[in-house]
């Protein structure tokens, strides 16, 4: 099996829907490819939080739609990374998003361990409950995302619905880099299952 982790670089000045297309492109070139997987709130940025409700979009808006068309031109099952969905409800939520080959969105996943304590993420943003599972033709992936890497009780539910690879896209901070590393890494051996962890650049 073949895997794709683009790190996606997110600058603030290029317009969202520039990096759409930008990383579409992007996608379409890992032709070839069993899986690609894009990063954390790549449409945003992860500490962009003035950005999160301005850019919020519902389950199927324009991100699916790029990223639904991208994973059928490239063949490929694609983790989308996540984006801030609002709900009907108004809610926000840090939702990630998978497509298989033809372009149908296999799964998606809310955030269930929100970054921070009295701002950001964890006040902006409401609490997935749902853990996510994927079967793949040569494998079964859980879904997590970034902060949710902390928490190993999350990755032992996941092996037990029947995970043996987890793919985990992040906005994680270079200040943190060792613990990134180290519990990626501890997710691995703790489970004995492989660990795709993908976080943006710049």
């Amino acid at each position: 099996m073949r895997a794709s982790l683009l790190q996606v670089a997110v600058n603030e000045d290029e317009p969202v829907e520039s990096r759409r297309r930008r990383v579409a492109a992007l996608v379409r070139d890992q032709a070839g490819a069993d899986l690609v997987v894009l990063p954390e709130l790549w449409t945003t940025g992860a500490f962009a939080y003035e950005a999160f409700g301005a850019e919020a979009e519902p389950l199927e808006g324009p991100t699916h739609e790029a990223m639904a068309k991208a994973a059928s031109e490239a063949g490929v099952w694609l983790h989308a990374g996540s984006v801030p969905e609002r709900d009907s409800d108004g809610t926000l939520y840090n939702t990630s998003l998978v497509f298989s080959p033809s372009g149908e969105l296999a799964a998606s996943y809310r955030k269930i361990h929100r970054f921070g304590f009295d701002k950001g993420e964890a006040v902006l943003m409401g609490a997935g409950e749902d853990l996510v599972t994927v079967r793949l033709p040569d494998t079964v992936v859980g879904v997590a995302t970034c902060y949710d890497l902390r928490f190993p009780e999350l990755f032992r539910g996941l092996v037990d619905a029947g995970a043996e690879t987890f793919v985990v896209p992040a906005g994680w901070p270079e200040r943190r880099r060792a613990h990134w590393t180290l519990l990626a890494r501890a997710r691995a051996v703790e489970n004995q299952a492989f660990v795709l962890a993908c976080g943006t650049a710049g």
